[in-house]
């Protein structure tokens, strides 16, 4: 099997589990059902600003089905799970999304094939180019304005990772997309990858972002990846509000340094919530009251090679 193939097994499985919930209702919804349910179960576990109002969708979707339903979403999230631990570059929700026929035709969706993604990155990721920016920075930002389900982007995440490059920590993905479904589906899946960075929903070309490339622009639009919150990633936000606070100046903000200083190191692995306003970033909380039929506890597993499945993990030292 090469890389990015959804294993066949892995997919008739899926397809079988998720029909079993379609006796009612139409596909389209609840698909898109299913990927709010999963991307909301992440983002509560480390975005305190937006959960309130992100936990009220979650239990309006809950309503809607009887319990016995509701628990065959947690076997859909444990397929995708263990396929994506089995093979972690690989679209799978978008080739199921497109299996299941639920491209929409009115947003002209067709996903691009993950093979043809793989040699997007490859001809523009050369590894002296990478390497150079890593030198000067210490960091490299990718973005994807019309990411669908993300395989843009994993496959970047893959040209990263077979160059022997930490992709968790010297990476920052941004992405997103008019579509808030296929939006949801490339934050579950960029989530359980370990990526950090944000996916923000809406029109790129006439509601372009206007944040800090670090941060962004915040608001309940963007969703945080949980790598975002990680010490290494916090302490980038925070060397960078300090140097942007020394200069003293609105304009011209500086990009974070390359290095951090240790003090500041220091000071963010002591409290890695990060930054706690809407234009500096999102606020981390540790402990979540969890409330579901499932949970991404099924994601975290021991630390362990790439080559196993390396889910949400930082990979300093494998």
């Amino acid at each position: 099997m090469s890389a990015g193939t959804v294993r066949g097994a892995d997919a008739r499985e899926f397809v079988k589990a998720f029909n079993g919930i379609c006796n009612w209702n139409g596909t389209w919804e609840r698909w898109n059902d299913m990927v709010n349910l999963f991307a909301i179960e992440i983002a509560n576990a480390v975005d305190l600003n937006n959960r309130p109002k992100r936990e009220e969708e979650y239990i309006r979707i809950r309503k809607r089905y009887a319990e016995d339903e509701f628990k065959r979403f947690g076997a859909l999230f444990r397929i995708l799970v263990e396929s994506l631990e089995r093979n972690p570059f690989q679209d799978f929700l978008g080739a199921m999304y497109m299996e299941l026929d639920m491209g929409s035709k009115a947003h002209g969706q067709c996903f691009t094939p993950f093979g043809v993604c793989q040699a997007m990155a490859s001809m523009a990721m050369p590894e002296e180019h990478v390497r150079r920016q890593l030198d000067e920075r210490g960091w490299i930002s990718i973005n994807d304005c019309a990411c669908g389900a993300g395989a843009t982007l994993i496959a970047a995440a893959e040209r990263l990772h077979q160059m022997g490059i930490n992709y968790q920590q010297t990476a920052l993905f941004v992405a997103g997309d008019i579509d808030n479904t296929v939006a949801m589906m490339c934050y579950i899946q960029l989530s359980l990858l370990g990526c950090a960075g944000r996916i923000r929903i809406g029109d790129a070309l006439l509601e372009p972002e206007t944040g800090p490339i670090l941060t962004g622009e915040g608001g309940s639009r963007t969703w945080y990846l949980p790598m975002f919150y990680s010490p290494v990633w916090s302490g980038r936000v925070f060397a960078w509000h300090m140097d942007h606070l020394l200069q003293g100046s609105q304009q011209g903000r500086p990009e974070p340094p390359a290095e951090i200083p240790k003090e500041i190191k220091a000071e963010a692995e002591a409290a890695p919530e990060g930054p706690k306003a809407d234009q500096r970033g999102p606020k981390a909380y540790q402990e979540p009251e969890n409330t579901s039929a499932f949970s991404v506890k099924a994601a975290q597993k021991t630390k362990r090679g790439m080559s196993e499945g390396q889910l949400m993990f930082d990979l300093t030292g494998v």
